[in-house]
């Protein structure tokens, strides 16, 4: 009679034992690492922050947007993409267009300067997905992508559901709740 393989652990993943097994966590810690790379790029040597850098990404590769529509894109606050666009536009990086009818409606663009800076910096930011990449072989990466596309699609579920969690009170710098007050 032969015996069956014997089972798999349990993922640390499906059943963590603590912080460092719990997946957005790790996550955290991956994008820390290989963000603090394309921020040193950004902040060292071409002088704008990464929440910038991400918003000149996504005009240069969406095309002009309103405030919102660039703080959607972004998955960022409303007021951190509008602090952000306000550096851009001082940097004169971005471009910020009213409707003649409407001076309230504006729509933002990258600049000359701007196209000519994103250029400049997609191809460091492209060297370290490559290099972060270099460790998984073409079918990996094919099921890590198909895995991601599930997973944000299953967060963007989730997080329709929990509309209702409470809000911190960043203002006051406390969490809102009976812990916070």
């Amino acid at each position: 009679m032969a015996m069956a393989p014997p089972a798999a652990p349990p993922s640390r993943l499906r059943h963590p034992g603590g912080l460092q097994d719990m997946l957005l966590y790790r996550i955290n810690q991956l994008r820390a690492v290989g963000g603090g790379m394309v921020l040193r790029y950004c902040e060292g040597q071409f002088g704008i922050t990464r929440r910038e850098w991400v918003l000149l990404a996504l005009l240069a590769d969406g095309g002009p947007a309103s405030p919102s529509e660039l703080a959607q894109r972004a998955q960022l606050p409303r007021p951190a993409t509008s602090k952000a666009a306000v550096a851009l536009l001082r940097k004169g990086l971005i471009r910020r267009d009213t409707q003649a009818f409407d001076h309230r409606f504006a729509m933002l663009a990258l600049t000359a300067d701007g196209q000519a800076l994103y250029r400049r910096i997609l191809p460091l930011v492209e060297g370290i997905n490559r290099q972060l990449m270099a460790t998984l072989g073409d079918d990996e990466i094919a099921v890590l992508d198909g895995l991601l596309d599930r997973m944000h699609q299953q967060a963007l579920a989730m997080a329709h559901t929990l509309a209702d969690l409470p809000l911190a009170d960043r203002r006051r710098g406390r969490a809102a709740g009976p812990a916070g007050r």
